[in-house]
């Protein structure tokens, strides 16, 4: 069965393999930046990051979220003209949000370098952070705006383009004029080389819009309407800001707390570094599907909720939390048994099974939570959905205060926050989805199902690692092996109880839904 360029699945395939691309490539540029960086170096220029976080969230978040919303329900008729139009507004709001913040960073950043940083020497950096964040923009608007319209592969290449960018810039810079350099100067370099790789993706971006989307007649261009893209993007970025800042003070906070707890510097700073360097990224390797799938869903939601089509909208929702279910519930069943031994071959290091189960627990609550966060976003409901995500992290914050600072909680407190927090802006999410459409998904299908699926595939997996890791010298082959047996008994169990998670995403295509809607049928 052919897959159709218009169905969820395409586009999904399309940026998961993109994500997998930007992971793997990412992987190797880091070994090759802290061979060439230093941890010094790196150190400074992290400390700019919390700074270029808050910008993005306060310029970027909003215009591309609203640019993706508003494309994809803009009405087929005069749809070339009301691009056009839809453009200029997202540039025009990019620009006013982006002057309202960048302004007064660069009058005070000498005082931000030296007093919130903490670091004179990043100001530079800091000053060039800025003319990244200008061109991100640009880029944003259009990657958004390709999403709205469904040419998802436009975005999946800007991606892809801009890590390539990045990694061959800075690698040069680094090699070219950062041997032996300050590490005030490697710094700067990096800088360079971030704001010099969104150049060739902006161009690349502009070329594809001007061939895809033509150029308009004087008499065309007055007939394009669009809605207002500041009235959509100012609420998410205020509340993205909020978030960032909240989440900011939750991960500054944490060592002290643990150190309050009984825990001396290093043992704080030691315990972060497992769960969230090595333990989360394990665990959280399914979190590339659905992103793309989350990515993808918005703007379909968006178009169905514009057409007024509720029982489309309501078909997508149920069937997106059952595609979430029966694939990434199995995939982290499969992978936590295996993350321990993974961490001893990959980084040396031992992991706490308490550490596992917490962090798939709140892995798997975090991905249906960014399901529902997209159909908030495609239902129109932006400010709803960040007021959930505000209190979410309002939870984790509360947690990181208290829990982390009692003497038996300590880290696992923080943990603890780390599940609690997607859980609370789940059930937010799901109660709004519920007021808004009069629908919620199926209990039972959308998670009891694949949730005994899940637990039968970790259980088989686990079995069949402690029965191969006895005939090898090392932990490497029984992984491989019981990974490729867990995901055969998965497939099993789904041939045995009639479950196709990839018939979920084919059933979401535009053309199968209006030839249900027309012959009166049910899709399956």
């Amino acid at each position: 069965m052919g897959i159709s360029k218009r169905s969820i699945l395409y586009h999904v395939s399309i940026l998961s393999l993109s994500g997998v691309f930007l992971q793997a490539a990412g992987f190797v540029y880091q070994i090759l930046l802290s061979r060439l960086a230093g941890a010094e170096a790196l150190g400074m220029f992290h400390l700019v990051m919390p700074v270029y976080s808050v910008m993005v969230a306060a310029t970027i978040t909003g215009t591309r979220l609203a640019m993706t919303s508003l494309s994809a329900g803009l009405p087929c008729k005069n749809r070339r003209a009301d691009v056009h139009a839809l453009v200029k507004r997202g540039c025009g709001a990019f620009l006013f949000l982006f002057a309202s913040t960048a302004v007064p960073v660069y009058l005070l950043r000498d005082f931000i370098a030296g007093r919130i940083i903490g670091e004179p020497r990043t100001v530079l950096a800091l000053v060039l952070i800025l003319a990244c964040i200008f061109l991100s923009g640009f880029e944003g608007i259009f990657e958004s705006l390709f999403m709205g319209i469904g040419k998802t592969q436009y975005t999946a290449i800007s991606n892809m383009l801009e890590q390539v960018a990045k990694i061959f810039l800075i690698l040069f810079l680094l090699t070219r004029f950062g041997r032996e350099g300050e590490p005030s100067r490697i710094c700067f370099l990096l800088a360079v080389g971030m704001t010099l790789c969104e150049i060739p993706v902006l161009i690349w971006l502009l070329f594809i819009y001007h061939r895809t989307n033509g150029r308009q007649r004087e008499g065309e261009r007055k007939k394009g309407k669009a809605p207002a893209v500041l009235p959509v993007a100012l609420p998410v970025s205020c509340s993205a800001v909020v978030t960032n800042l909240i989440a900011s003070a939750s991960a500054l906070l944490l060592p002290q707390r643990l150190q309050r707890a009984g825990m001396t510097g290093p043992q704080a700073l030691s315990a972060l570094g497992i769960v969230s360097e090595m333990a989360l990224p394990l665990i959280t390797l399914p979190m590339v599907l659905v992103r793309s799938l989350s990515n993808v869903l918005m703007p379909v939601i968006s178009q169905s909720s514009a057409q007024g089509q509720q029982a489309n909208v309501k078909r997508k929702i149920q069937k997106s939390f059952q595609a979430t279910g029966l694939v990434v519930l199995p995939a982290t069943a499969i992978l936590a048994p295996l993350c321990m031994p993974l961490a001893r071959i990959l980084f040396h290091q031992q992991l706490d099974e308490v550490y596992i189960l917490i962090l798939a627990a709140a892995a798997i609550v975090t991905y249906f939570e960014m399901i529902s966060a997209s159909i908030l976003n495609g239902l129109n409901r932006q400010k709803a959905g960040m007021l959930c995500m505000i209190a979410g992290e309002g939870v984790q914050l509360f947690c990181t205060f208290f829990l982390a600072a009692l003497p038996k909680m300590n880290i696992y407190g923080y943990m603890l926050g780390m599940l609690l927090s997607p859980l609370t802006v789940l059930l937010l999410n799901l109660w709004i989805i519920r007021r808004s459409t009069g629908f919620a998904p199926r209990f039972i299908e959308s998670f009891i199902i694949p949730l005994l699926v899940s637990g039968a595939a970790g259980g088989f997996t686990r079995w069949f690692y402690l029965h191969f890791v006895r005939f090898f010298p090392g932990e490497g082959p029984a992984v491989l092996l019981a990974a490729v047996a867990g995901c055969g008994v998965c497939l099993l169990l789904f041939l045995l109880t009639g479950l196709r998670p990839l018939r979920y995403y084919q059933t979401l295509q535009e053309d199968k839904q209006k030839n249900a809607l027309r012959s009166g049928k049910k899709l399956v």
